[in-house]
This record gives C-alpha cells, structure tokens and sequence, in this order.
C-alpha cells in the first residue's frame, strides 16, 4: 500500500488512476453500476439521490423484531453502496496538486 504523510492510504495511486480512467466524467457507468447493484433503485436518479423503492416489500407476517432487522439491513446495504459510488465518483473527477502547486496557489491567492 501507498504511504502519504506517513500513513497507510487504503487506495493505491495505482488504483486511482485506474478509477480516473474509468470514471472520470463518466457518471452513466457509476448508474450502470447502481442499477446492477440495487436493481430496485430508480437508475436515472443522480449519484447519491437513491430513491427507495424497496419499501414496498411485505413485512406482513414478521415478527416486529425481524421486520426492523430486514429494514435496517436493507437500508444499510443500499446507504453503503451509494456512498461506494459517490466515492468512485469524487476520486474520479479530483485533481491532486502537487506541493509546489499548492504553494503557488497560496502565494497567489495572497496576492489578491
């Protein structure tokens, strides 16, 4: 694993530029990739605006204990995957500066 600022980073560069290249301004494969996922969900609805349509499964005939058990889990499930994409989808379209970059644009926004 990639090392910044001392610490262990969870995605390689690697692995982001593998997301930049698949991605990058590519929000119809992150929809692809919601409706493989969660076929329920609406697919034209943007990254991170899920509209819940599993809410019309039967809880009829459950315990109320197993019934709040399933809800929970499935909200969880479709919460996780959302922010997965939105993930996918901030590193995408993020440029990374270098440090001398940085600087600079500290040094001009100084200069305001």
């Amino acid at each position: 694993m990639d090392k910044q600022g001392g610490r262990q980073m969870r995605i390689s560069q690697e692995e982001i530029d593998t997301i930049k290249r698949s991605f990058r301004d590519n929000e119809e494969l992150l929809k692809l990739l919601r409706k493989i996922f969660l076929p329920e969900i609406d697919p034209e609805a943007p990254i991170g605006d899920q509209i819940d349509l599993w809410m019309t499964v039967p809880l009829q005939g459950q315990e109320p204990p197993q019934a709040l058990a399933n809800l929970f889990a499935r909200n969880q499930l479709i919460t996780h995957v959302e922010q997965c994409l939105m993930q996918l989808n901030i590193l995408a379209n993020t440029d990374a500066k270098t440090l001398d970059e940085v600087k600079e644009q500290i040094k001009k926004d100084s200069n305001k």
